[in-house]
C-alpha cells in the first residue's frame, strides 16, 4: 500500500471515528491526549458547546470562562486587573478557543461569568461597583467571544434576573456595534429569543439579526408582557425577520399581537412556504384569515395553536370562511391546547374536515359533539388522539372511537369538576378501545370531595381491565392512590396478555406494599410513579 496514500486520508479517518464520540466527552479527552493530530480534531468539539447546564459542575464553569480570559489580548487583560479582578495565570492558550463555538446559551455563560466573576473579584466592593464592574466584565468577555467566533449555529437569548446581578449576557445592542459581531450570527440555524415585549431595543436586535441571519432552520421567539400593542416596530422587525430567512423549518411564536398586524404576518410567512413545516403562535383569534391566507398554500406538517385563558374575553370570529370545492390541507399534527373557547370550534371542525386522511395526530383540550363527529367521519388515518371528554358527550365519544381503525396512542381527559363516569360508561370504554390501540392514557380522576374516596375508581379500573380486550404495550392511569388490590388488577391484566403489557405509568399515592410491587415487575418490565412530573 502506498504510505503517502494512507497518510493523507488519516484525518478523515480520525473525524470519522470521533463523530461518534461527539456526546462522550470523557472518550473525546482520552483522544485529545493521543498526540497533536487527534488534539487539533478534538479540542474543536470539546469547545464547540462549553456553555452546557450539564457540564456545569466542579467549579469547571470557572475553568471555562478562565481559558476564554486566557485568549484576551494583554491590554484587555490589563483592564480586567484595573478593575480588581485577580488574575494570576498569564500563559498564553494553546488554541483560539472562542472560534470554536457553536452553541451559545446566554444563561448559561452568565451563571458561568458569575461564579468566575465571584471567585477572581478582590474583596471590599460595594453593591453598586459590584455589578458595574461585573457588566464591564461581561462586555469585554462576551464581545471578545463574538468578535471571534467563526459562526454561531444556535443561540438562546433569554432574560433573567437574579439579585445583585441584573443583567443578561452583554448583547451588542446599539447601532454602532461592529459588523464583526453581527457576522457571528451568519450562520445560525437556531434561534431561541424569550425577551419581555418592553425589553429596551429588542426591536433593534430583531432588525440587525434580519440583516445578517438568513439561514435559520428553527425560530423560537418568546416575549411576555402586554406592552406589543403600543409598539408596532417590535412586530415589524419581527415579521423582516422572518421573511428575510431561506430555509425557515419551524416558528413558534409565544405572544400576541393586534389583528391589524396579522395580514403583515402572513406576508412574511409567505416567503417560507416552501420550507415551513412546523408553525405554534399564541391567542390566534382570526382563524378564517389562517384557513384563506396560509394553510390552503403551504404544506405544515404541524400546526399548534395556543390559548391562554383570559377574563371576560368575547370572541367573534365571524362566519366560515368559502374554500374551493377540492382543497385539502397537509396538515399531520394539529395540536390545540391552553384555554378552550368553544366559539373557534367551528373553524376547527373545518381544518379536520379539509385536512381529512392527511391527519394523524389530533391534540384537544376541548371537544363537542360536531367535532368529534368530524374527526371520525374524515380522519381515517389517525394514529394520535388526545382530548377531553365531557360526561355529556361521552356516548357520541364511545361511537366516534369505535370508527378508528388505525388509532394507536389514546388519552383520555376530564375536567375536575365534571360528573364522574358511571361503571356502564367504563364498560363501553373498554369495548369500544379499537384492537389497533397500543398505549393507553386515562384519567379516572374528578372532582375530589370531602365524602368520596377511592373506592368507586378502583371498582371502574377492574371494570376498565375486566372487559378490555386489548393487549396494550403501555398504560397510564391517573388515580388518587394506587394501592395492593389496584396493583393486582393490573397484574391479572398483564398475565391475561401474555406478558404484551411492558410499561406502566401512575400518577397516584403508591400505597402497595413491597411485595405486590415485586409481583407486578416480574410482568411488567417498567413501572413508573409520574406524580412529581404531574405538577
Amino acid at each position: 500500500m502506498d504510505s503517502s496514500n494512507t497518510l493523507f486520508h488519516i484525518p478523515d479517518c480520525i473525524n470519522e471515528i470521533i463523530y461518534y464520540l461527539f456526546d462522550d466527552r470523557k472518550a473525546l479527552f482520552s483522544c485529545a491526549l493521543v498526540n497533536r493530530l487527534w488534539c487539533r480534531t478534538v479540542i474543536p468539539m470539546l469547545w464547540s458547546n462549553v456553555f452546557n447546564n450539564h457540564l456545569f459542575h466542579n467549579n469547571k464553569e470557572i475553568k471555562i470562562i478562565h481559558t476564554y480570559i486566557k485568549c484576551l489580548p494583554e491590554i484587555q487583560k490589563l483592564t480586567l486587573i484595573n478593575k480588581n479582578i485577580n488574575l494570576q495565570d498569564f500563559k498564553p492558550a494553546l488554541f483560539d478557543y472562542p472560534k470554536y463555538l457553536r452553541v451559545l446559551n446566554c444563561l448559561y455563560f452568565d451563571n458561568a461569568l458569575y461564579s468566575w466573576y465571584n471567585a477572581t473579584i478582590k474583596p471590599g466592593f460595594d453593591i453598586t461597583e459590584y455589578q458595574n464592574t461585573f457588566l464591564q466584565c461581561n462586555q469585554i468577555i462576551s464581545q471578545y467571544i463574538l468578535n471571534h467566533s467563526t459562526g454561531l449555529n444556535s443561540l438562546h437569548l433569554s432574560y433573567h434576573y437574579t439579585p445583585n446581578r441584573s443583567c443578561f449576557m452583554h448583547f451588542p445592542l446599539d447601532p454602532s456595534s461592529v459588523k464583526e459581531i453581527w457576522h457571528a450570527f451568519s450562520e445560525l440555524t437556531e434561534l431561541h429569543i424569550n425577551f419581555p415585549v418592553n425589553t429596551l431595543n429588542i426591536s433593534l436586535l430583531y432588525e440587525k439579526l434580519s440583516l445578517y441571519s438568513h439561514n435559520i432552520q428553527k425560530l423560537n421567539i418568546t416575549s411576555p408582557g402586554t406592552h406589543l400593542f403600543c409598539q408596532p416596530d417590535i412586530c415589524k422587525h419581527l415579521f423582516q425577520l422572518i421573511n428575510s430567512q431561506r430555509n425557515l423549518r419551524s416558528l413558534a411564536v409565544f405572544f400576541s399581537w393586534p389583528n391589524s398586524q396579522s395580514p403583515l404576518f402572513f406576508s412574511a410567512l409567505s416567503s417560507q412556504f416552501h420550507s415551513l413545516r412546523h408553525l405554534e403562535i399564541t391567542d390566534f383569534y382570526d382563524i378564517p384569515l389562517l384557513i384563506t391566507s396560509y394553510l390552503s398554500f403551504f404544506n405544515l406538517d404541524t400546526l399548534k395553536l395556543i390559548y391562554c385563558y383570559k377574563l371576560n374575553l368575547r370572541i367573534d370570529p365571524g362566519p366560515l370562511p368559502f374554500l374551493s370545492p377540492g382543497s385539502q390541507f397537509q396538515i399531520k399534527n394539529l395540536i390545540i391546547s391552553g384555554a378552550h373557547y368553544s366559539a373557534l370550534n367551528p373553524f376547527f371542525s373545518l381544518i379536520i374536515k379539509i385536512t381529512g386522511s392527511n391527519l394523524q395526530k389530533i391534540f384537544f383540550n376541548g371537544c363537542d359533539i360536531a367535532l368529534i363527529n368530524t374527526i371520525a367521519e374524515y380522519n381515517t388515518n389517525l394514529t394520535y388522539l388526545s382530548t377531553i371528554v365531557n360526561y355529556s358527550i361521552f356516548d357520541n365519544f364511545l361511537l366516534s372511537l369505535s370508527k378508528l381503525k388505525k388509532l394507536k396512542y389514546l388519552e383520555i381527559k376530564k375536567s375536575r369538576n365534571d360528573r364522574k363516569f358511571t361503571n356502564r360508561m367504563i364498560s363501553q370504554f373498554a369495548k369500544s378501545i379499537p384492537n389497533t390501540l397500543e398505549e393507553l392514557n386515562f384519567n379516572l380522576k374528578t372532582a375530589r370531595h370531602i365524602f368520596e374516596n377511592d373506592l368507586n375508581l378502583t371498582d371502574h379500573l377492574s371494570i376498565f381491565l375486566k372487559d378490555c380486550n386489548i393487549p396494550l404495550s403501555k398504560l397510564t392511569i391517573h388515580m388518587y392512590e394506587l394501592n395492593n388490590d389496584s396493583l393486582n388488577l393490573l397484574i391479572d391484566y398483564a398475565v391475561r396478555f401474555g406478558g404484551s403489557l411492558k410499561e406502566l405509568r401512575y400518577d397516584a399515592e403508591g400505597r402497595f406494599t413491597r411485595d405486590v410491587l415485586l409481583k407486578a415487575e416480574k410482568v411488567i418490565p417498567l413501572i413508573t410513579d409520574i406524580t412529581e412530573d404531574m405538577y
